[in-house]
């Protein structure tokens, strides 16, 4: 029997041409868990535990690339995955593409949402990054700002969203102290809460766990914040495409706090105000900037018709062939490259069992190779019609 992974089990398990095509921004990353769900992914692959054993667990075993890894990551798994499917009689899964599309988002997503925090180790932290200097938790402390209504917050999202909108404050105070203030990285935002959530005396029942963030609201705000204005219009800022931000939101909460004080007095300058967020704002901020790092991938339409002869695609789908296959100019049109992964992944099985009969084997794809071959066949179905 398959077991649910639903949204709560999994922040619980992770909180606690030769065109260039980036990850299209989705409006809710985690949508593909229903597709992971209901094709029997999860009865071979778990995340973080829970799940199968028979595959690789993705939480620990993450998919760091874009779509075009996927899919060429399945298909040169799929004869494997055929014979544990006989051997168990299991149905293969077949996709559509908004299938593909959102499982694509979802293995994506869960490297941004990390690692459960240490709260030994945010408690050595919040000693040796000077929050004691100021802050208080547990037993007050006169002069000093309690943290303790920050237990409620089981995300480290909320912890970076109220330091950051306290920056320009804390800063202010750490130069009258003569404190340099901390940076953070890795996962010590993560730390820092869960040592907040052991450590304070509040009674409350009450739990606020992080939604995903959602991209494309994240692009709207980075452009009303004045983000956009800074790092891509004008060149105050860094250029956000320099950096690598496949990152978990606590990383990339990190680097955004690391910036806050050089930002400060950036925005000073240019008489702009300091940007501050409520409610879920960093999240959405933080998934937009993870799914705009996303890798890149290249490809051609000539190394497509290259790749349509060498990988042996032209050997069925041509005219005349005894197969009855669809010659190249029919395999389309695809609506957009999630429905040709769907279409090339559910063929899969077929040619698979073709090709045993030859005694031949399923020829491997890179991510370009897929890249290259969408390219040619769309374009050679669009120019057919």
């Amino acid at each position: 029997m398959v077991k649910k992974l639903t949204l709560q089990t999994i922040f619980a398990l992770v909180l606690l041409g030769s065109a260039v095509f980036a990850q299209e921004l989705p409006k809710n990353p985690l949508a593909g868990r229903e597709v992971f769900e209901k094709e029997g992914c999860l009865n071979c692959h778990a995340v973080n535990g829970t799940g199968g054993t028979v595959g690789p667990d993705f939480g620990k075993h993450i998919f760091f690339g874009n779509s075009y890894d996927l899919i060429s990551k399945m298909w040169d798994h799929s004869p494997k995955m055929l014979l544990t499917m006989i051997r168990s009689n299991t149905k293969r899964p077949e996709f559509t593409g908004e299938d593909f599309r959102d499982l694509g988002n979802f293995l994506f997503f869960l490297r941004y949402l990390g690692r459960e925090g240490s709260a030994s180790v945010g408690k050595r932290l919040f000693v040796s990054k000077k929050c004691s200097e100021c802050h208080s938790l547990g037993r007050p402390v006169a002069g000093k700002i309690s943290l303790d209504s920050m237990k409620v917050y089981v995300s480290p999202v909320y912890l970076a969203q109220e330091m950051w909108n306290h920056s320009v404050e804390m800063h202010k105070k750490g130069v009258a102290k003569t404190i340099k203030l901390p940076t953070f990285s890795d996962n010590e935002f993560a730390d820092l809460t869960a040592y907040i959530r052991k450590a304070s005396l509040l009674k409350s029942e009450k739990e606020v766990y992080a939604y995903p963030g959602d991209p494309v609201l994240g692009e709207k705000l980075f452009k009303e914040k004045g983000c956009y204005y800074c790092h891509v219009e004008k060149p105050v800022g860094p250029n956000l495409n320099r950096f690598n931000l496949n990152k978990s939101v606590t990383k990339i909460a990190g680097v955004m706090w690391n910036h806050s004080d050089k930002m400060a007095v950036a925005m000073k300058g240019l008489k702009r105000p300091y940007p501050t967020f409520t409610d879920d704002q960093m999240a959405d901020v933080i998934s937009y900037l993870y799914f705009k790092s996303s890798p890149k991938t290249t490809g051609s339409e000539e190394l497509g018709a290259r790749l349509f002869k060498e990988k042996g695609c032209g050997n069925c789908h041509q005219a005349g062939n005894h197969f009855n296959a669809p010659t190249v100019d029919k395999l389309g049109p695809f609506n957009d490259k999630d429905d040709f992964f769907a279409a090339l992944w559910n063929h899969a099985q077929h040619m698979e069992q073709l090709l045993t009969s030859q005694g031949k084997q399923l020829p491997k794809l890179l991510p370009n190779e897929v890249k290259s071959l969408y390219l040619f066949i769309d374009g050679r179905t669009k120019a057919s019609r």
